[in-house]
């Protein structure tokens, strides 16, 4: 297996393992269905009010949903190739060990947050199933789409721990 260079274009990184592109691949699979199906939602929603004066009622609550799970789902892949959004301060501060280091307690870091993220949501999920909560055209249960968050938060966890390790394995300067 060949290395593979970072996105930023400073250190060269170990590959990801493949059961770990297969996960990633099953999250980013389901943000991309999930965005086509807005889409097309949307399409139907806007030629059912235009062309027969009869939109979709639900619309509005379905976009809604997707799109928080989209989101949720993107967040995985997006932790494991490391581009979350970022300012780059510093950047030209750290070098060779400094900056395997620093990445390193970043995505620590990263880890650390996802993993509390994915336990105080599991706590509000699990609020949400007992009482009952759904939304109010569809009628969907809200515990689900927090349950999903805390699968996903739980797998970025995952993706973060990988990516702190990899920070430390590989690293010599393109």
């Amino acid at each position: 297996m060949t290395d593979t260079p970072d996105p930023e274009g400073g250190i060269r990184r170990p590959p990801i393992p493949a059961p770990i592109r297969w996960i990633e691949a099953v999250f980013t699979t389901a943000a991309a269905l999930l965005l086509f199906a807005m889409m097309t939602m949307t399409f139907l929603d806007v030629l059912g009010r235009y062309l027969f004066n009869h939109p979709l009622g639900f619309a509005f609550e379905m976009t809604q949903i997707a799109m928080g799970a989209m989101v949720l789902c993107a967040i995985p892949s997006v932790t494991l190739r490391s581009q979350h959004v970022t300012a780059g301060l510093f950047e030209d501060a750290f070098k060779g060990g400094w900056r395997r280091m620093r990445d390193f307690v970043v995505a620590l870091a990263i880890t650390l947050c996802c993993v509390f993220l994915a336990w105080r949501l599991s706590l509000l999920a699990g609020r949400f199933m007992t009482f009952g909560d759904r939304t109010s055209v569809l009628h969907f249960p809200v515990g689900l789409v927090a349950w999903l968050g805390v699968v996903c938060f739980a797998v970025a966890a995952l993706a973060a721990f990988v990516v702190a390790v990899r920070a430390l394995a590989g690293g010599r300067e393109q």
